[in-house]
């Protein structure tokens, strides 16, 4: 888990956030160049230095599920500090069952429905009223490293917005290496390339696979825009030991909470 984690799709979630000009191009390299250098989330990163609030970075996570949120007139949401070390990375699911916010049956009962019907996670939990559109962003806000205070639901105006034809699609391929050429196997898809990243990290968590691929594909368009391999994170793992020997702290401080 921990090296997959060194190469989660940050740039895709900066781009978002540079896509609603709540960031600048240069804040978005520097996040990325520190995120790099000390494994912490980016989203983590991004508040800390201030470059936008605990709220706005929830309020594009949720999107990406489908769910918009913005503060009531007269009732704005203030961010939570930020904690001092990056969480252990959970995938969504995982991570609200662990908040309390769902039961295992009503997650699994989610993840069937989206087996069948496709949508994305966080739209089908709350238009099913099993999850509140300030728990989403809760949960969403802590899973890239960042406390969000409670958010009151009667202050929060929450819409869910179905997916629309013209939505790119995010697929997660295997990629299995045989003499000669190499075999892409599907494992998931969705118009949440977060979801898609999730899925990921569980996948190599559970089957340690040579290497993943994340194709996003819109019309006859077709981009690679993550890929894990294990030889590579393997090696980027040994040289940030290596620095951290260097320059004297413990690097295990940062595999365990990525």
């Amino acid at each position: 888990m921990e090296s997959a984690a060194l190469q989660f799709p940050w740039r895709q979630l900066g781009e978002l956030l540079v896509a609603e000009e709540l960031l600048t191009d240069d804040e978005l390299e520097q996040g990325l160049s520190e995120q790099a250098t000390t494994g912490r989330l980016l989203g983590q990163i991004l508040v800390a230095n201030g470059y936008l609030s605990a709220f706005s970075l929830a309020r594009v996570l949720s999107e990406q599920h489908g769910v918009q949120l913005s503060p009531k007139e007269g009732a704005p949401a203030t961010p939570g500090p930020v904690p001092s070390q990056p969480e252990a990375w959970r995938p969504l699911g995982k991570l609200l069952v662990d908040l309390e916010f769902l039961t295992e049956s009503q997650l699994e009962r989610a993840l069937a429905i989206q087996r069948e019907d496709g949508g994305r996670l966080g739209e089908i939990l709350v238009s099913r009223g099993l999850l509140s559109g300030a728990e989403l962003a809760q949960a969403l806000a802590e899973q890239h490293g960042v406390e969000l205070g409670a958010q009151d639901e009667a202050e929060l105006q929450t819409v869910v917005r179905p997916i629309t034809p013209e939505e790119p699609v995010y697929k997660l391929f295997e990629v299995i290496f045989e003499p000669g050429y190499q075999r892409r196997t599907p494992l998931f898809e969705s118009t949440n390339f977060l979801e898609a990243a999730d899925h990921a990290f569980e996948f190599v968590a559970e089957h340690e696979p040579a290497a993943l691929e994340i194709h996003r594909t819109s019309g006859a368009a077709d981009e690679t825009v993550w890929n894990y391999s294990a030889s590579r994170a393997e090696a980027v793992n040994a040289d940030r030991k290596n620095l951290a020997e260097t320059f004297g702290f413990d690097p295990t401080a940062w595999g365990k909470k990525l």
